[in-house]
């Protein structure tokens, strides 16, 4: 299944002024916020259920509302707000005494205090527009959301390839570098030791040792075995957001026991090259369902 984003955006209208707006952004679970006017509170679990339906996680905003505030709502004035701005007035008179009054068009066109009337819509005479256009919003924002994982699916894939590659210089180089590792250790070795003679087999011994601990075979197996785990969970049938999450999670764990154990400065560079390629995977699928 292609991913799928979780940034999206999707709005409808329904009859006599009903507006539904759905506004979806990235989030470690499914969150839903709803601001539906107070006499449609009733209808708030039918709406996350709604919602629950198209999204697996991510923050889901849901905003309904009929034009006006109400099906033919007018103006009323908020006079204690207006009574708040003509005491505020009178006391900043009485501090810096300036002459002038207030007109009533003045504190009517203060804000807050001139607002909306609102006549409540019964929430079962809406509830059946309000689902409709519910739907048509969450089917536009998935829309979105899917055009959007498209675009993120090509830039993981380009970004995994580079991952790949930098993999197969690393395993490619591996070989001569432990070969270079260890007779840099042996000849550091056979320098101290002038002096007091170390027998062969146990110096030999301790060059491996010494050799194994910069070997990065293990790393580079498991890391190859994420990517191929990844690669797979990509095309997996559904939500694949945590997975992915857990598996950079361990790529990057062996990207860095690697950079520790390398000596070799071609192969430090292609570990630097390799992190910084995880870091960009890991921004795109922050996003990603």
């Amino acid at each position: 299944m292609p991913l799928v984003s979780m940034t999206g955006y999707g709005q409808a209208a329904g009859a006599q002024g009903l507006a539904v707006d759905v506004r979806t952004v990235n989030h470690r679970h499914l969150d839903i916020a709803c601001r539906l006017p107070r006499s449609w509170a009733t209808l708030e679990p039918e709406v996350k259920a709604a919602v629950a339906r198209h999204a697996r996680r991510g923050r889901v905003e849901i905003s309904a509302r009929a034009a006006g505030g109400a099906e033919g709502g007018g103006y009323g004035v908020d006079g204690a707000q207006a009574a708040r701005y003509v005491e505020a007035a009178r006391a900043l008179q009485r501090a810096t005494g300036p002459s002038g009054s207030l007109d009533l068009a003045g504190i009517m066109g203060l804000p807050g205090v001139v607002v909306p009337e609102e006549t409540p819509l019964d929430a079962a005479a809406v509830r059946d527009r309000l689902l409709a256009a519910l739907e048509e919003a969450l089917g536009a924002a998935a829309a979105m959301r899917r055009e959007e994982g498209a675009a993120l699916e090509k830039a993981i894939r380009g970004h995994l390839e580079a991952i790949r590659e930098a993999v197969g210089r690393l395993e490619a180089r591996r070989p001569a570098a432990v070969a270079e590792a260890a007779a840099r250790l042996k000849a550091r070795i056979e320098a101290l030791c002038a002096e007091t003679p170390v027998e062969p087999a146990r110096l030999a011994q301790e060059v491996a040792v010494l050799a194994e601990r910069s070997d990065i075979t293990e790393e580079l197996a498991r890391l190859g075995s994420h990517v191929d785990q990844f690669a797979r969970a990509l095309d997996a049938p559904e939500a694949v957001g945590r997975t992915l999450d857990f598996l950079l999670v361990e790529m990057n764990r062996e990207a860095n026991t690697a950079g520790a154990k390398c000596q070799d400065a071609d192969m430090a560079a292609d570990v630097v090259a390799l992190k910084g390629e995880i870091e960009k995977v890991r921004e795109q699928v922050q996003n990603v369902e």
